[in-house]
């Protein structure tokens, strides 16, 4: 009987046993390749829900938020390609200038409600996690943009008054340097009323040379400029209209060759109207910046994620 435990009995150079190593290696070779195959693919997919995210969002951004700012700015704005937030409120204060009347109440009943529209649709896109913290800041942003243009419309109204008052000064103070004898006209009155009120020393004063002088010093002082706007605009579009002040004739037989003035006065009540709106809407600047900020930061989210 041969002894199954014989050392001579196995074959230890066998083709089954030789194979092992062989197979062994060759299921290692196809489990790697079915690793990075996969690996590869769950790439891919990512890749492409991000893309896909990425497209959605600037459908969005370009359709419904351009829209609300189409209201706001005008057609043919790209707000992200404006400087910074004076450039916006300088914009806004263009289109106000245009419509003073009317354009409040549109960005309050148009305008803002395509700010909400716009914000409901971004946070409505459904895409990586990555972008979660970013789309809400985006979204957020849209609804304080909104907020703070509300809020602007309530107090933009009493800017109309100033802007008539802008309108004015040239045509009464025209009519003031071409009178000539008779009664004056309700211009000439508004604007002998306004020249005494604005310059209370007008009547001493030599020549033209000298109010001009007078100005260019004053209106670099913002009390000055308040009291020019609030106090002494008003005179050009008094009605009815008073009478011309004690000082007329004399201030008239003095100063009417010389209309200098009026282009200085027009530059200090423009710069006194301007710092005014720049401060009604830098809460609107502020939630601006916020909004392009947002928009950076998930386009680079984007960016960064379809790298090669």
């Amino acid at each position: 009987m041969t002894d199954s435990l014989d050392p001579n009995n196995f074959d230890l150079k066998g083709k089954k046993s030789s194979k092992a190593p062989i197979i062994v290696i060759g299921v290692l070779a196809v489990g790697g390749i079915g690793f990075f195959a996969f690996k590869s693919m769950q790439t891919r997919d990512a890749r492409k829900r991000h893309a896909e995210f990425i497209e959605g969002f600037q459908k969005v951004e370009k359709e419904e938020v351009g829209k609300f700012w189409a209201c706001v700015l005008g057609q043919g704005l790209d707000p992200n390609a404006l400087p910074d937030n004076l450039a916006l409120s300088a914009r806004i204060t263009s289109q106000f200038g245009v419509d003073p009347k009317n354009y409040p109440t549109r960005v309050r009943e148009e305008c803002t409600p395509k700010a909400k529209d716009a914000r409901d649709k971004v946070m409505a896109l459904a895409g990586p996690s990555d972008y979660d913290a970013a789309v809400k800041k985006y979204a957020e942003s849209l609804k304080e943009i909104g907020a703070q243009l509300d809020a602007w419309t309530k107090v933009a109204p009493a800017q109309v008054k100033d802007m008539q008052i802008g309108k004015a000064l040239n045509q009464a103070g025209t009519a003031w340097h071409s009178y000539e004898s008779g009664k004056p006209s309700d211009e000439v009155a508004n604007y002998d009323r306004f020249l005494h009120c604005a310059v209370p020393t007008v009547d001493k004063m030599k020549d033209g040379q000298a109010l001009v002088e007078f100005l260019f010093g004053e209106c670099k002082k913002p009390e000055y400029l308040s009291s020019l706007n609030e106090k002494c605009g008003p005179e050009l579009i008094a009605e009815p209209a008073g009478p011309p002040t004690k000082g007329f004739a004399g201030a008239h037989k003095k100063l009417s060759g010389d209309d200098r003035e009026l282009s200085a006065f027009d530059d200090c009540m423009r710069k006194g109207r301007k710092g005014k709106r720049r401060d009604d809407l830098a809460e609107v600047g502020k939630a601006w910046v916020a909004w392009r900020e947002a928009g950076i930061e998930v386009r680079k989210i984007g960016s960064e994620a379809l790298k090669d």
